[in-house]
């Protein structure tokens, strides 16, 4: 082997189909992983694929340095459906940890402060920004850049209440005249599919503006349908000011992401380096120009949140298992929590992992996050292949 791969499972995929995918010798596996949240508008999309074989039939890269009109096209189309009209300048980059740190950077140029506050648990992305805003940063690859505080996550089960997080959030504004802004996710995903509670992000986001801290969401997860809204921001009617792309923006056909901010931040953030050799590239725009369009076309949210209510309630009775300590989700961003012991919710990786495999032996491949089986289907799942997940889940857990 020459690949460099610590993770890999040894599923060889050949190819895929709306929800499904093939290995190398012909099993099919009905897919609730999605590429973590990427592949929103199912496999072999035609719809895409000539998009992107009419590009790619021009032979054409143009660098960063000169003009394309498609760039200024694609970004007035995500400006158009922004969660916050104000994010009328998109920056281009390659991918969703790309997309975080140029939220990073323009925060800090265009506040003039320093400081980021995240929420403790919760991925941004692998390079050394977003693994330090994030859990990403290891012991291994320490020291993490400086920079950046972690507030709890609320859990009710297992940590501080919303209210006892916010308290100390105010407390970090209150004493620290630094904080360039607050940033996470509207759904915390690989922490296992955690939806906050209800009023806390609208309560951070009146703590944003009423000390002048920006707020950023990280919507490479959340974005283009996955929680049942267009994007997951809208859940808590947050208005942004700098929103994080990537995965379900080009739906697996193409390399891209894309940090969105309001004119202002943009005019504040003349002085970072902005240059993405690869950043949208016109083959990968295409591909993502036709995704998105598909995405508004069918309305793919839609049938995320109609298909995963239908799948949570389909699911809720697992609950009754010794080990399954909760069924949660929004949209067709769901999670089922496996536990030690059902009064504690003590957290049980080791048996996760082996729910896991066992699923992909019967023919449908999830993953876990923490110590939940994370399920994030194409958004184009129909009840019936709802039903058929929820039958090998059935079939291993019980």
């Amino acid at each position: 082997m020459h690949l460099a791969d610590h993770q890999a499972r040894p599923i060889e995929i050949a190819k895929g189909e709306g929800c499904y995918l093939f290995d190398r010798d012909g099993k099919r596996y009905l897919d609730f992983i999605a590429g973590w949240c990427v592949a929103n508008a199912g496999y072999q999309r035609r719809e895409i694929i000539v998009g992107v074989e009419k590009q790619v039939a021009r032979g054409l890269f143009v660098p960063a340095f000169l003009r394309y009109r498609g760039w200024e096209e694609f970004a007035r189309l995500l400006s158009g459906i922004a969660p916050n009209k104000k994010l009328t300048r998109a920056w281009r980059c390659t991918s969703g940890s790309e997309a975080v740190e140029f939220a990073i950077k323009c925060a800090r140029a265009a506040t003039g402060r320093k400081t980021i506050v995240s929420v403790d648990g919760v991925y941004h992305g692998h390079t050394y920004g977003a693994a330090s805003v994030g859990e990403a940063c290891t012991d291994d690859m320490s020291p993490c850049l400086p920079g950046f505080l972690k507030i709890p996550m609320p859990d009710s089960r297992r940590g501080p209440s919303a209210a006892a997080v916010l308290a100390e959030l105010e407390k970090i504004f209150k004493e620290n005249d630094g904080v360039a802004a607050f940033l996470s996710e509207p759904v915390w995903t690989n922490a296992g599919s955690i939806i906050p509670p209800k009023d806390f992000y609208p309560s951070v986001q009146k703590l944003c503006r009423q000390y002048k801290a920006l707020l950023i969401m990280d919507e490479v997860a959340t974005g283009f349908g996955r929680c049942g809204s267009l994007f997951g921001s809208e859940l808590w009617g947050l208005q942004p000011d700098i929103l994080c792309l990537g995965k379900g923006l080009t739906g697996g056909y193409g390399t891209m992401g894309a940090t969105l901010v309001t004119e202002e931040i943009f005019q504040g953030s003349t002085n970072i380096p902005s240059y993405s050799t690869f950043g949208w590239a016109a083959n990968d725009l295409a591909a993502a120009q036709a995704n998105v369009e598909l995405i508004l076309k069918e309305k793919l949210w839609e049938n995320a949140a109609r298909v995963g209510e239908y799948l949570r309630q389909k699911m809720r009775p697992l609950e009754d298992l010794p080990f399954v300590g909760e069924v949660r989700g929004i949209g067709l961003l769901l999670g089922i929590e496996i536990v030690r012991d059902k009064s504690t919710f003590t957290p049980d990786y080791r048996t996760a992992a082996q729910l896991q495999n066992m699923c992909a032996k019967e023919g449908l491949l999830l993953e876990t996050a923490g110590s939940a089986l994370f399920i994030t289907p194409p958004l184009i799942l129909t009840k019936e292949q709802a039903d058929e997940g929820v039958k090998i889940l059935e079939q291993v857990l019980k």
